[in-house]
């Protein structure tokens, strides 16, 4: 039997049935308030624990068939799990209003407004509280924005992705006015190391260091071909490494994506057939495994970086969710999702506030009525077999567009994710999940 996750001032109980799941219940004196309107959230609509949480492991309770998509910022239960969501946009009129990416905080630092992707190929910063919209960022779609660590009023990013778009600075845009300025320009520093240097991205699967310091980027030339990467600290505006990367490397093959870790001390790159830990300044080169899959890069417990993925590979991990301590490359299986299910997955582990966990949302399953099938979980990166079960996506789209991408915010108290709500198109919103009171056993 799984050991039960413990939460502050909580009950546990085994389940009655031998050898099931174990579930946790979580009593609050609080519950979710008022009725539904189709206009704009309120204050007084924010949803907060309900008065009983069940958590499970591994659970295939199937999804309600009487769930129907709740109006807009109406506080609904979980049917199954009793978490508390609420939808916070509305696709009406347009193609989607959705979640950028599990790899992108979607959370200002003060928790008052949230970011989407609008299907009008637009960012929108929203009011949490209200719903109205704060303002339509004017920024490319590919200009990979990420809240300032902060500063709720500011968004930083790169001016585009190619060479008719991108330059080698970085920028912050005033949500409310919409000023931009460049607060990086790193052109000279670049192209004194990378000769022919033009632009630089992270293809929209980086973030910047917990503390919003450190970012790394790859870097391209007037050809669109990649030239080699950099690693910066904004603090004391100094180019930490740069370094050739050579796109006919059979061992590694193409560079997919590059990052910074959370605490700064180091670049994760994901290739084709690799991905590579290296330290800050781009030295120091440690294979992780030998694909780039599904990933985010989350704090442990105590602190440390590890990187979160799911291995679809064919090598010694196949199928399993893997938690890796980049100081040491010791890795911990957490579940083995070829084992009675298979689904695709994604991973978030931006809530810094609380390490040692991350979010997981799953969609395209294969093995129907499979205990993971379209769902938001919470997983314990420490330990086997701590994976608990938040709420069902009511997603039943089969587009990149609608898959849930759950993102789980700074402070881990909300995780927000998309749902077409049942239609099976491409009109993805987003569900607010408010979570539960959670912690370790003692």
């Amino acid at each position: 039997m799984l050991t039960a996750l413990c939460l502050a001032g909580c009950s546990v109980e085994d389940s009655a049935e031998a050898g099931a799941a174990p579930a946790v219940t979580i009593p609050s004196s609080t519950t979710s308030t008022a009725a539904a309107s189709t206009a704009a959230l309120s204050t007084a609509r924010t949803p907060t624990a309900p008065a009983a949480v069940v958590l499970t492991s591994f659970d295939a309770t199937p999804p309600s068939s009487s769930w129907s998509k709740p109006q807009l910022g109406e506080p609904i239960d979980d049917p199954v799990y009793g978490t508390s969501v609420r939808r916070v946009t509305s696709a009406e009129g347009t193609r989607f209003d959705r979640n950028t990416y599990s790899r992108r905080q979607p959370e200002s630092p003060d928790g008052t407004r949230f970011l989407t992707y609008h299907g009008d190929a637009e960012y929108r910063v929203y009011d949490r509280s209200s719903g109205d919209i704060v303002s339509t960022l004017p920024i490319h779609p590919d200009a990979e924005p990420q809240w300032h660590p902060t500063d709720s009023s500011v968004i930083r990013h790169i001016l585009g992705p190619d060479s008719s778009e991108g330059d080698l600075r970085l920028y912050a845009t005033d949500v409310e006015s919409g000023e931009t300025i460049v607060i990086a320009d790193l052109a000279d520093r670049i192209q004194d190391a990378l000769p022919g240097a033009l632009y630089m991205k992270d293809r929209a699967e980086g973030s910047p260091s917990a503390d919003g310091n450190r970012s790394a980027w790859i870097v391209y030339d007037a050809d669109d071909n990649v030239i080699g990467a950099v690693s910066y600290d904004l603090s004391s505006d100094s180019v930490l490494g740069a370094r050739t990367i050579d796109p006919d490397d059979s061992s590694t093959g193409e560079l997919d994506w590059i990052s910074m870790s959370p605490t700064g001390d180091y670049v994760v790159a994901g290739y084709t057939r690799a991905t590579v830990v290296m330290d800050s300044d781009l030295t120091n080169d440690r294979r992780v495994n030998d694909k780039a899959d599904h990933s985010d890069i989350a704090l442990s417990a105590a602190g440390f970086d590890s990187y979160v993925y799911i291995d679809f590979s064919d090598d010694r991990d196949a199928g399993w969710l893997v938690s890796v301590d980049l100081r040491t490359l010791d890795r911990t299986r957490l579940v083995d999702l070829y084992d009675d299910a298979n689904t695709s997955i994604h991973i978030s582990g931006k809530g810094y506030d609380r390490p040692g966990w991350v979010v997981v949302s799953t969609y395209n399953c294969k093995v129907p009525g499979a205990w993971s099938c379209d769902k938001v979980m919470l997983v314990d990166i420490g330990a086997p077999g701590k994976i608990f079960d938040l709420a069902h996506t009511y997603n039943c789209g089969n587009d990149y567009w609608t898959e849930p991408h759950a993102a789980v915010n700074r402070s881990f108290t909300r995780v927000y994710f998309n749902s077409d709500g049942g239609s099976c198109g491409i009109d993805a919103e987003v569900f607010e999940l408010t979570l539960p009171p959670f912690g370790r056993c003692a």
